[in-house]
């Protein structure tokens, strides 16, 4: 996922097609899903040099 700056916090969007976009609230940290794309695809973004690493559910 692709972060970018929006007036109305950071937008998150999927690069691989499945076409989810969510934005961020830059001041109360809410969570606003503009498009959900493929509800199966898995997606991990960050922002700033943070380094994700996979999970697992057990």
């Amino acid at each position: 996922m692709e972060c970018t700056a929006s007036p109305a916090g950071l937008l998150f969007e999927c690069l691989d097609g499945c076409g989810r976009r969510v934005v961020v609230d830059g001041v109360s940290g809410d969570l606003t899903i503009v498009d959900h794309g493929d509800r199966t695809a898995l997606h991990q973004s960050s922002n700033g040099g943070v380094k994700l690493t996979s999970t697992s559910v057990d």
